[in-house]
């Protein structure tokens, strides 16, 4: 049970991360501090994202570095991970994040649509069970037995 609302989690962060990156890339780009755009992002973002992003303010409330709160945010969460580092490269070093943002962005959009052609390939097999064992007997039943019903009926 705690493995499948894990898994839950995981694909509602994948589905919303390209959204979060985007949000990020889009404040980072206006002038914001990597800080100001995680306080952006945690109004902003999709539900499981802006959690996470809100969970590394309170952690810096508290008193801890930025850079400690997102290293926090990517052990909780691992596809979080890529985002954490970038933002805390750009928190650290005053580096420019934006293209890295974007390019990640990209990649994320990119490995959430192999998981949704992984997925759309399993689908096949899923049917095979209803396919064989009710479709098929039904069609038997509906078509076959009439047919040699009518013809022993004949004789």
């Amino acid at each position: 049970l705690e493995r499948r609302a894990r898994r839950r989690r995981d694909d509602h962060l994948a589905r919303e991360l390209p959204a979060a990156i985007d949000l990020l890339a889009v404040a980072v780009s206006a002038g914001a501090t990597p800080f100001d755009a995680v306080v952006t992002a945690s109004v902003w973002c999709p539900p499981t994202v802006g959690a996470a992003f809100r969970n590394v303010l309170a952690t810096c409330r508290l008193g801890a570095p930025f850079e400690a709160a997102l290293a926090d945010a990517a052990r909780r969460d691992t596809r979080l991970g890529p985002v954490t580092r970038v933002l805390g490269t750009g928190s650290g070093l005053g580096a420019a994040i934006a293209d890295a943002l974007e390019r990640l962005a990209a990649e994320s959009r990119r490995e959430l649509r192999r998981r949704a052609e992984t997925r759309a390939r399993t689908v096949p097999v899923r049917l095979l069970f209803p396919l064989v064992f009710l479709v098929l007997p039904a069609f038997g039943l509906l078509t076959v037995v009439p047919a040699v019903a009518a013809g022993f009926h004949g004789l």
